[in-house]
């Protein structure tokens, strides 16, 4: 996929965005959540466990556990 210079130059823009907003250890933290959704539940490269699960509806028993982090936490993470 051949991408424009101004998507280029955006993506960069977001890129250092995120290293500005987040700590470290959050990238670290979200990075290990997608690979293991991808090994685990053969999902995109790019999508959480929660967003997985609040978009498919499939193992709703971890969305049980992360409530206990936050409330609404697989349904808030869509998008993301």
């Amino acid at each position: 996929m051949k991408r424009t210079k101004e998507q280029q130059t955006e993506l960069v823009a977001k890129f250092e965005r995120d290293v500005k907003s987040y700590p470290r250890w959050y990238r670290l933290l979200l990075a290990t959540d997608q690979w293991l959704g991808v090994l685990l539940f053969n999902t995109s490269q790019d999508e959480t466990i929660s967003s997985y699960i609040g978009r498919t509806g499939k193992h709703k028993w971890l969305c049980y556990l992360l409530r206990k982090l936050q409330a609404r936490h697989c349904l808030r993470s869509l998008g993301e």
